[in-house]
């Protein structure tokens, strides 16, 4: 008995001495993808009518498709929460190179320049995680780690206040959101340090202990905000997974001026692709069915848990290829919406391979917005069977 309760005790320190995306119960995985429901008034499920619910796949469970969790997303046993927990455990967050970054962050204005980018990087000197995702004001400040903007600025009121916790903000709660996340080892932080220098990160909060700067050059450079100066003005670069899973990471700067979607990601996977970013905005870009398409979501149901909303309801950034072409069933999720206020803004996507996952979003898109009527063929959506 006693040596189960010490075998315990190791593994649970060995998983908090190397942080990775954690599930549910608070287990590594190599990866996951989480969807934050908005709110829907008329659900039966209480967690789905605060919105506070989400709907999750890991790199473990993802043969069961989409999971309703039964806990919110601002529980700190939520996935996120359990992916999260490092930043606000102060012994932890001092030993590791780490920062959050948000275009819309928790102790500042919302910048119009730059990236239009939101995500964490945890790095220590073997293992860490990206994570990405979509939420304002998220996730809050922690204690640790040193602020980087000049002077004094008025917290946002609707942002959490307790900076030693994880939380979700209220600013979060109405409009559905996108999550992925990958663990990674050490070899790939300055590949991930590399595209987040073309995102143009904004970091509101970060910690670089000397030692980490000196081992990881590049992903220190992100994490104090340098930026690309130079053409190239985008980059594609091909992460692994400490599961070996590849990852394809696009990332643009605001000095490219296009659409991330229609000129870069599309055109490289050679895959049409629907779309589903924020249309509620100023200068929304219509489908587009020149040459390799890009069509916008307009509706999404997830029919298994009779859930359904408009993409206006929606502030995910996510893509899908049209079919399975050549064996391409291409998921990404990221950063950047399809409008030509995009243009001049920093930001990527980050592409997987994979037929279950994207058997899994194809499925979910209801319809589509069609091709102006300038171009001859327009696409209908189809069930995945």
């Amino acid at each position: 008995m006693l040596s189960l309760l010490c075998l315990s005790i190791l593994l649970l320190s060995a998983q908090a001495a190397n942080p990775r995306c954690k599930d549910e119960n608070n287990r590594n995985v190599d990866w996951y993808v989480l969807y934050k429901l908005p709110k829907v008034s008329e659900s039966s499920n209480p967690v789905i009518r605060s919105g506070l619910g989400y709907l999750y796949m890991t790199s473990n469970t993802v043969g069961k498709g989409w999971q309703l969790s039964s806990k919110k997303i601002s529980a700190k046993d939520s996935i996120p929460g359990n992916t999260l927990a490092p930043f606000y455990n102060d012994s932890e967050a001092s030993k590791a190179l780490w920062f959050l970054y948000n275009d819309d962050p928790p102790n500042r204005p919302i910048n119009g320049k730059y990236g239009h980018a939101k995500g964490a990087v945890w790095a220590n000197k073997q293992q860490g995680f990206w994570l990405i995702h979509s939420v304002p004001n998220y996730p809050p400040l922690p204690n640790s780690g040193n602020d980087t903007r000049r002077g004094q600025v008025n917290e946002n009121p609707e942002t959490p206040q307790n900076r030693s916790e994880y939380d979700y903000p209220t600013s979060g709660m109405n409009y559905g959101q996108s999550f992925l996340c990958i663990s990674v080892d050490s070899d790939q932080f300055d590949s991930i340090g590399q595209q987040l220098m073309y995102n143009q990160i904004i970091v509101y909060r970060r910690s670089i202990p000397a030692t980490f700067a000196t081992a990881f050059p590049v992903l220190t450079d992100a994490a104090n905000q340098k930026r690309v100066r130079q053409a190239p003005f985008t980059n594609k670069a091909l992460l692994k997974s400490s599961g070996g899973v590849e990852f394809v990471s696009f990332a643009k700067s605001d000095k490219w001026q296009k659409d991330l979607y229609d000129e870069f990601v599309a055109p490289t996977l050679s895959s049409d692709l629907f779309a589903e970013t924020w249309l509620n905005g100023r200068g929304r870009l219509p489908s587009d069915c020149a040459q390799v398409k890009v069509y916008n979501v307009i509706s999404i149901n997830f029919e298994k848990f009779e859930i359904d909303f408009k993409s206006s309801r929606d502030h995910s950034k996510w893509a899908v290829a049209v079919e399975d072409k050549s064996n391409k069933t291409w998921t990404c999720i990221g950063d950047i919406n399809r409008a030509d206020t995009q243009y001049i803004r920093g930001g990527g996507t980050v592409c997987l391979n994979n037929r279950t996952v994207w058997e899994k979003y194809r499925k979910l898109i209801n319809d589509v917005e069609p091709c102006p009527k300038m171009y001859y063929k327009t696409h209908s959506v189809t069930k995945v069977p």
